[in-house]
């Protein structure tokens, strides 16, 4: 039988620095372990089919990270992962700008539920569109969290904005015309516009009184315009012109007394046309700002 009583002795004879040799020696936790692909490698690919729009980044010997939207369904994000936490705990958003990019700055977002499974972290509406805007703006999406058995302190997960935005339009069109289904809309006002304007006509003031009417007895609700042209003109400038359409109504909406924090607006140019046909009857109807009240 193995006697403790007689090795005692070796222990409490060894020499001091021979004691702190052995403890260098030790195994010792990692700081933060950070996972994320090489600039080269940073690929954002979309997956279609007839119930699911995906928007996905592979993150080497980690996961993936991927915006999903189905069919009625508003948008969400989730991480998948390949080591999995041992039961549920939390983690830490932020934004960081690439070091490439002077003009953007940090920023912390709150703190988020983690998952003991393969989907560690899901995202609905609100909370994915806010990584979704932050990538297409250019910040790298840092998500810290709690290792799970690799020795390390944390985790550092880096979301890359490398080529996002070159396959949005491949996003958008898979959504079709569920572009706008990264919320669900319980009503909805469409007012038009004359060509190259930016201001509303007469004739659609009561329909902007029946979308103030409705915010004010319904004050946990708001509203998203959406702003488009038709075909004529530069891509460029029609996206600014969508904008400015959208702006009209949200500055209308403001003198009446509607929050600012109530509404936004999102300019849609002339990717998501009402009629695709190319004459004047089509364009008059293309020229538009879309009200959708939503929660």
């Amino acid at each position: 039988m193995f006697n403790l009583s007689r090795r005692w002795p070796i222990i409490k004879v060894m020499k001091p620095r021979t004691l702190a040799l052995l403890l260098t020696l030790a195994p010792a936790t990692l700081g933060a372990v950070e996972y994320t692909p090489r600039m080269a490698d940073a690929r954002w690919t979309v997956t279609t089919d007839d119930n699911l729009c995906e928007l996905a980044q592979d993150i080497p010997r980690y996961g993936t990270a991927r915006f999903l939207t189905r069919p009625g369904q508003p948008v969400q994000f989730n991480v998948e992962v390949r080591t999995s936490l041992p039961e549920p705990d939390v983690g830490h958003l932020a934004l960081r700008p690439p070091r490439w990019r002077h003009d953007l700055r940090n920023r912390d977002l709150e703190a988020v539920h983690l998952h003991a499974g393969d989907t560690l972290l899901t995202l609905r509406r609100d909370r994915a569109l806010e990584v979704y805007y932050a990538l297409e703006t250019g910040h790298e999406v840092i998500l810290t969290h709690p290792d799970a058995g690799r020795g390390a302190d944390a985790v550092r997960v880096v979301l890359s904005p490398v080529r996002f935005r070159e396959v949005l339009a491949d996003f958008r069109a898979c959504q079709g015309d569920r572009v706008y289904l990264d919320f669900v809309s319980l009503e909805d006002w469409r007012v038009h516009f004359d060509f190259d304007e930016s201001e509303m006509r007469d004739e659609d003031e009561f329909s902007l009184g029946q979308v103030v009417r409705h915010l004010m007895n319904h004050p946990d609700r708001r509203v998203v315009l959406g702003g488009h042209t038709d075909e004529q003109g530069s891509v460029q400038y029609n996206q600014g012109l969508s904008l400015r359409r959208a702006q009209a109504v949200q500055r209308l909406l403001r003198q009446e007394g509607i929050a600012a924090d109530r509404i936004e607006t999102r300019a849609f140019g002339e990717t998501w046309p009402l009629d695709p046909d190319s004459n004047e009857a089509a364009w008059a109807l293309n020229r538009r700002v879309d009200i959708w009240v939503t929660r």
